[in-house]
């Protein structure tokens, strides 16, 4: 905690004199007015309907849907299907017949495009890169945020859902972290290997052995050139030895790898399935294994269309795939016809008779893996997305993706309830057909139109989800208030204030860049009497701390000021501060009023925690700045902590607004009390007013352990005010 310095005084006017500052010339502040306003808001939903196959549905008409706020239904105002390419093409609109007056909460619904990477190697990961690099080419909507994953055994977040390119496509340069082998580009031309079998021939040449000649000699695993023609692979002794063994594991571990990867899609749909909005899959395969279980398979089409989640699978073999493929099974299917002809044979070894029973599993494995882009195009289109193939040409396929992402409905409809109160309202639109599926938005926060944003960011929606929690969460401690200035019959000027001890905060080390990590945001609404919302406030603040400055930094507080004007009348603060590292949340609700004032006016009363030069010159609409001297301006910031240390020098800041129609010079009388006994008190006389009619004091008062009142009133002629400053000092 910061104090200025000074000499502690029992008596409050010796202390009042010394402690002085004054403010000179400063420009008189505009009429800011009363910031409440009165608007009619529309709710405006973006409605995806579809099919029991996935597929958008595009002839419904307003009788087809129901919308309900609260559980009790709504007029629907206009209903107008737009399509994604107008979206593209940026010529979609609100409808002509029913504008929306004012859409304080538009309720445009999240588009999440996940681009997914699953099993790739260092050749493929090149080709899902690229197509990720052309897929960014495109415009997205405002509301479109993409993220990056890597599907293994849970599918692992690369990059959190951004609406920054850059960040995306740095995401997809780092997405795959495994070891590259040249062989696995070719994973359906090792089916085609036999097993895996070296020689070695020596001739002996001369009557004692001078020249020797050895020839290895490698069977299985070979290369089918026609397979994968122009592939960059190595044709070493030691590659084709690997991809013998691979084939071998493939053989042997189909099944159990079908399931594997029915698994990981499974997984990534519980997993997509909680979060909020549209949500489409780029989905970049080398192809999709299964086990042959048609009702799996289907339990996965199942679980996608009723967690709103769309695949479009991106075959990441690019289009030398189908040669791949049908050269690969065609081998595998000869090799097997081989061993059935030759099982009358007499066997030589132990390893042929065991080639011989795995016969039947070539011939599954080869019409298993005939269209190794099967799976994935069931999986695309039984989720009403589409399958890209055999082509490296992605920019029409990927325009079509975003015009099936664009295309919805637009329900427009007025809440019955014109209440603020910045709480959740719930949304459930209902098709009359029980056939269709909605995607739609499930509630919005009611908030009137304040500032030249009608809707939340994502800082304030996270915010406002803490405020709405029935539980209030309270992870750590800190303070927030509200004050008054500047008051009159009909408005004052306002200022809230917020500390959080960096101390209770999480960071998080970044030892490679020797610095650390802390991210605080406070989200906050002003309500008045009735509960109505009159005011936001939001600030979100990342910080990157050197690792020499940690314990400087977590010894401080972290402080904001919000200005405003409000009527008189009584409020209340709701405040969330989230610690972003952490996730975590804390929120506090605290009362302050603004009291209507005639004659002579009076500010809050509030303790100084320090002061801080004001760069350039004071701004007016901000109260707790002054002019302390013609060449500096100063602003106070406040000590919200009531409960001090022992041997502290309190400072407090208000001030005094003389009445201009009043002829007699304005005075303060100033009270001490401690434990409620009065122990000093005293009058002064106050320096002229600035050009604004204010006298801004900042005074050391009188210091004493328990607990403390300080009592300002303001006189004027037969005007009078007064406020009151509770605090307590620690014994020492």
């Amino acid at each position: 905690m910061k104090h200025l310095t000074g000499s502690i005084s029992l008596v409050v006017l010796s202390a009042f004199c010394g402690g002085l500052l004054l403010a000179q010339e400063a420009t008189p502040p505009r009429d800011a007015g009363v910031t409440i306003r009165q608007t009619v808001q529309e709710i405006v939903l973006d409605v995806v309907v579809r099919d029991a196959r996935g597929r958008i549905v595009k002839n419904l008409k307003p009788g087809d849907l129901e919308v309900f706020e609260d559980g009790a239904p709504q007029e629907i105002r206009s209903f107008k299907l737009v399509q994604g390419h107008d979206v593209v093409l940026g010529k979609a609109g609100a409808p002509a017949a029913q504008p929306v007056v004012a859409a304080a909460n538009p309720m445009k619904a999240v588009n999440l495009i996940c681009i997914v990477m699953a099993n790739l190697d260092a050749f493929t990961k090149k080709y899902a890169v690229d197509a990720t690099r052309e897929f960014l080419k495109n415009q997205l909507e405002p509301n479109t945020w993409v993220a990056v994953f890597n599907l293994t055994s849970i599918l692992t977040p690369v990059l959190p859902f951004t609406t920054n390119r850059n960040d995306v496509m740095q995401a997809a340069n780092n997405a795959f972290t495994g070891t590259g082998v040249d062989f696995a580009q070719v994973a359906t031309a090792v089916l085609n290997a036999s097993p895996n079998v070296a020689s070695i021939q020596v001739t002996q040449s001369g009557a004692h052995g001078a020249t020797v000649t050895a020839t290895q000699t490698i069977t299985g695993g070979q290369l089918n050139p026609t397979a994968i023609a122009g592939a960059d692979v190595s044709n070493s002794v030691s590659a084709n030895r690997q991809r013998g063994d691979l084939a071998g594991q493939r053989r042997e571990f189909g099944a159990i790898e079908g399931m594997r990867e029915i698994d990981q899609v499974l997984a990534m749909i519980r997993q997509l399935g909680t979060l909020p909005g549209r949500k489409s899959v780029l989905f970049l395969s080398p192809g999709l294994a299964t086990n042959g279980d048609p009702d799996l398979f289907k339990r996965i089409l199942d679980n996608s269309n009723k967690a709103g989640v769309t695949f479009y699978a991106i075959d990441v073999n690019g289009l030398s795939a189908d040669v791949d493929q049908s050269q690969a099974s065609a081998a595998a299917l000869k090799h097997a016809t081989a061993l059935s002809a030759g099982q009358g044979a007499r066997t030589s070894s132990g390893a042929q008779t065991m080639e011989n029973m795995r016969q039947d599993d070539y011939v599954a494995d080869a019409v298993r893996t005939t269209d190794t882009q099967a799976a994935l195009r069931a999986l695309s289109e039984g989720t009403g997305g589409f399958l890209i193939g055999s082509t490296n040409d992605l920019r029409k396929p990927f325009q079509r993706i975003l015009e099936d992402v664009d295309t919805h409905y637009e329900v427009i409809y007025k809440p019955q309830s014109d209440r603020y109160d910045g709480r959740l309202r719930s949304i459930d639109v209902k098709a009359l057909r029980a056939d269709l599926s909605v995607e739609s938005r499930k509630g919005y926060y009611a908030l009137p139109v304040l500032g030249s944003s009608a809707e939340p960011t994502p800082v304030e929606m996270a915010g406002l989800g803490a405020l709405n929690q029935k539980e209030p969460p309270h992870a750590f401690e800190f303070k927030a208030g509200g004050y008054q200035f500047r008051p009159n019959p009909t408005s004052s000027q306002a200022d809230l204030a917020f500390e959080i001890p960096a101390a209770n905060l999480t960071t998080t080390p970044e030892p490679n860049l020797k610095r650390n990590r802390m991210h605080v945001a406070v989200v906050a609404l002003v309500k008045d009497a009735n509960g109505q919302v009159v005011d936001k406030f939001s600030q979100d603040s990342p910080y990157e701390i050197p690792d020499e400055n940690l314990a400087k930094a977590r010894a401080t507080t972290i402080s904001f000021t919000h200005p405003l004007t409000l009527p008189p009348g009584h409020y209340t603060l709701e405040t969330a501060v989230l610690d972003e590292e952490k996730n975590s949340a804390s929120i506090s609700k605290t009362a302050f009023d603004s009291p209507e004032q005639k004659g002579v006016g009076l500010s809050s009363v509030l303790l100084v925690q320090h002061m801080e030069p004001v760069k350039g010159k004071v701004e007016p609409t901000d109260p707790l700045q002054f002019q302390a001297d013609p060449n500096q301006g100063q602003r106070v910031i406040p000590e919200l902590a009531t409960n001090l240390p022992s041997g502290v020098t309190p400072y407090v800041f208000f001030v005094v607004y003389p009445d201009r129609a009043i002829a007699e010079k304005p005075k303060i009388q100033v009270e001490f009390l401690v434990g409620g006994q009065v122990l000093a008190k005293q009058v002064a006389d106050l320096p002229a007013p600035d050009n604004s009619g204010a006298i801004p004091m900042v005074i050391n008062t009188a210091a004493k352990p328990g607990n403390c009142e300080l009592r300002i009133t303001a006189m004027q002629g037969t005007s009078s005010t007064k406020q009151a400053l509770t605090y307590s000092i620690a014994q020492k």
